[in-house]
C-alpha cells in the first residue's frame, strides 16, 4: 500500500498541490470515500470542493486508487 501512497502523492504534487498539503487532502478524500456515502466520482469532487480543496482535483485514476485503497484497509 505504501507504494500506491506515493503514487497518489505524485499525483497531487504534480497538479500543483505543496508537499505539506498533501497529507491532509489525502486524509479529506481517505475520510470521503471511506464514508460510502459518496459513491460517485463527481460526488467525490463536489465534497472536496465544499471543503476547499479546489475544483475536480480528483480526476478518475486517482477515484479508482483511492477507492482501492479504502477498499483493502
Amino acid at each position: 500500500m505504501e507504494n500506491r501512497l506515493d503514487v497518489l502523492f505524485l499525483r497531487f504534487q504534480t497538479k500543483g498541490f505543496m508537499p505539506v498539503e498533501i497529507p491532509g487532502l489525502i486524509k479529506d478524500l481517505f475520510n470521503i470515500s471511506g464514508n460510502g456515502e459518496y459513491c460517485t466520482l463527481a460526488a467525490v469532487n463536489q465534497e472536496m470542493e465544499d471543503l476547499g480543496w479546489g475544483i475536480e482535483i480528483v480526476n478518475n485514476v486517482t477515484y479508482e486508487l483511492v477507492n482501492a485503497m479504502v477498499q483493502n484497509t
